[in-house]
């Protein structure tokens, strides 16, 4: 996996000292980050983004997990400046400053966590359904093609989806194992907002079924379902997806990812067998998940 090439220079840790009063000789970096690099400083994460990413956009995506983290409280929210703001740009990239927060990297083959997994999002996704909807600030990362994704069909189902299933609200967007941090067997930290958009509630509940039910290795969707009934079992707002719009719901988020890697890879020195095969699989599922897809 690339990691995102943003070192922790002087001036950073000068723009941070000023700014957040946060103060460091160095950092340790973690692991992780393909799009944004982190260091731990002290009881601080300083983040490091891409240049690409407007700060009109951040700001508007810590705003929503500063809300939500009033209500949940595996939310981890950004730390302010002096002066309010939770972006601060040196050397071209955005810098914002979040709590550390120990733990591991979520397991999206354990049980136990798919259904903590499902009640945070349900307990998320109730807490942000009250948020005032406020449109996203224009932004956000180029797509690259994807011709062999191309499908007329899955594009007008989805037009239909979004005007049967109406409701609005802010959404956390990546909502997978590697973005929640685990510390003895609970999940403690839920990171990692810059894919924040305004959507409909069962559009994120489809995918994060899929990425906790570990569904693009085994291509089955029997741990997604049951992620689908622990989040309604935990109150979870969306409405019940069923399994033809869940197919069709992850075909949309893996177009979306692929063509999103295909961008964010172009820096990157190497691509290696792992990065490969991962997207070979994903095209696979997209062809698998088809809902008159031919049997395998």
């Amino acid at each position: 996996m690339p990691l995102a090439d943003a070192p922790l220079t002087a001036e950073v840790l000068e723009a941070v000292r000023h700014h957040w009063l946060v103060s460091g000789d160095h950092g340790e970096r973690l692991r992780g980050g393909e799009e944004s690099a982190s260091y731990r400083v002290g009881e601080y994460v300083l983040r490091i983004g891409p240049g690409w990413r407007a700060d009109a956009e951040l700001e508007w995506c810590h705003a929503v997990a500063s809300q939500a983290s009033l209500e949940v409280p595996e939310v981890v929210a950004p730390r302010p400046t002096r002066g309010g703001a939770t972006v601060v740009r040196v050397e071209g990239r955005p810098v914002s400053v979040w709590p550390f927060v120990a733990g591991t990297w979520g397991d999206d083959t354990d049980p136990r966590q798919r259904s903590q997994a499902a009640d945070l999002l349900a307990r998320l996704h109730r807490s942000a359904a009250g948020l005032p909807i406020v449109a996203r600030p224009p932004g956000g990362p180029k797509l690259a093609c994807a011709p062999e994704l191309a499908d007329p069909a899955l594009d007008a189902w989805l037009i239909e989806f979004d005007t049967s299933h109406p409701a609005r609200q802010p959404l956390h967007g990546d909502y997978y194992a590697g973005n929640v941090l685990v510390d003895r067997g609970r999940i403690a930290a839920l990171l990692d907002w810059d894919d924040a958009f305004v959507g409909a509630p069962e559009r994120e509940l489809a995918w994060a079924a899929w990425e906790w039910g570990d569904g693009l290795w085994t291509l089955e969707l029997d741990a997604a379902k049951s992620f689908v009934s622990d989040y309604k079992t935990a109150g979870g707002p969306a409405a019940p997806v069923s399994e033809g719009e869940l197919r069709q719901l992850v075909r949309q988020r893996i177009r979306w990812e692929v063509r999103y890697a295909r961008v964010a890879r172009e820096g990157a020195v190497l691509h290696d067998a792992a990065d490969l095969d991962y997207e070979a699989q994903q095209l696979e599922a997209f062809r698998i998940l088809r809902p008159w897809a031919p049997e395998r």
